[in-house]
């Protein structure tokens, strides 16, 4: 009971948050332009050829994904051959591996 009204009483002063927020938001005047200075780092930024970058990183990390997948792989097969050795092989060894199913000849 005291969770519901907890619950009421926090999305009730959210809604009355937003409303006013809505409220003042045409009041806020959007002709403020902030200049600049260019200084150095700008400058520096404008110089990098970011598509060049774009490209190689995506070049690298394409090969270490995939080199990443071969490495995976190479895990998943030399675990499957490590449960393969713990499974006992089939119709060697009836007693280590019981079947539940069957019916047991009990002698009395």
């Amino acid at each position: 009971m005291y969770n519901f009204i907890l619950q009421t009483i926090v999305m009730v002063s959210l809604g009355t948050m937003i409303y006013l927020v809505a409220r003042t938001l045409p009041r806020v005047d959007e002709t403020v332009i902030v200049e600049r200075k260019n200084n150095y780092i700008d400058k520096l930024i404008k110089r990098i050829p970011l598509e060049k970058a774009d490209a190689f990183v995506s070049m690298v990390m394409e090969k270490f994904l995939r080199k990443f997948k071969v490495l995976v792989l190479k895990l998943d097969n030399l675990l499957t051959k490590h449960l393969q050795n713990l499974r006992p092989q089939q119709g060697t060894d009836k007693m280590a591996r019981p079947n539940i199913f069957e019916k047991k000849d009990v002698e009395q």
